[in-house]
């Protein structure tokens, strides 16, 4: 087992090709967590320091072993060999981490929504409540793959009035209405919000989710919902 500071993986094993490497940043690069971060010279940076190196595509994150719940991730030099495939991948997905990251701690934008049954959720009678927002379209194969996972956690959290979970999507009403005929989503479903997500929220990739605290401030935006339910869990007890 690695001692703290030593690599969680060997950097050749997981760079042998970029197929290898994307498989170990899927599975264990959690960029949204609140990790410990060190620079290609072993020094300790701030967060978005960190997120602005990655930003330049010359370098990915390598986990280092450690006692802090949230990682940490040290800056290694991109190897030439998947320089290639794997630098503007590493520098887009950086780009996106740090857009987000510079939103935490800050108000959602402003909103006022009606759902497709007629409910209406706005910045202000959603004070005193968290809200999860999931940013969707029914042509996204992956949104709507974590439907039933996103029903369960509606269901874990079913005695939570202070929880709400809304869906934003790009679709106008009757065919959201038509494909919720046929597939189960639990969440309140908001028709026709693609100005919303792209200008305000600045999504750029589907599904992506939201999560608020009682005070209107954004805590975390993810993208998978293993990580809605980690940050959920957090905010449920606070």
């Amino acid at each position: 087992m690695p001692e703290d500071g030593e690599p969680e993986y060997a950097l050749a094993s997981i760079t042998s090709d970029f197929a290898h490497y994307w498989n170990y940043h899927d599975r264990y690069v959690k960029l949204y967590r609140d990790f410990s971060a060190i620079d290609e010279d072993g020094k300790t940076i701030k967060k978005e320091a960190f997120l602005r190196k990655l930003t330049s595509g010359k370098f990915l994150p390598l986990l280092i072993h450690t006692e802090n719940s949230g990682g940490s991730y040290k800056l290694v030099k991109i190897p030439a060999h998947i320089a290639k495939d794997g630098c503007a991948v590493i520098a887009a997905n950086a780009k996106t981490e740090l857009r987000y990251f510079k939103m935490e701690g800050k108000p959602i934008p402003a909103f006022n929504f009606k759902d497709i049954n007629g409910v209406e959720y706005s910045s202000a009678n959603t004070k005193g409540k968290i809200v999860l927002f999931k940013c969707w379209f029914i042509g996204c194969s992956t949104c709507v793959k974590e439907m039933p996972e996103l029903n369960k956690m509606v269901e874990k959290y079913n005695n939570r009035k202070d929880i709400l979970f809304v869906s934003l999507a790009i679709d106008d009403k009757k065919p959201l209405q038509e494909f919720l005929t046929k597939t189960k989503f639990e969440y309140a479903t908001v028709p026709g919000q693609d100005k919303y997500m792209t200008e305000k929220l600045k999504v750029a990739a589907y599904p992506t989710h939201f999560l608020i605290n009682k005070n209107g401030i954004l805590v975390k935006t993810v993208n998978t919902e293993t990580a809605i339910s980690e940050v959920l869990e957090q905010l449920a007890v606070q």
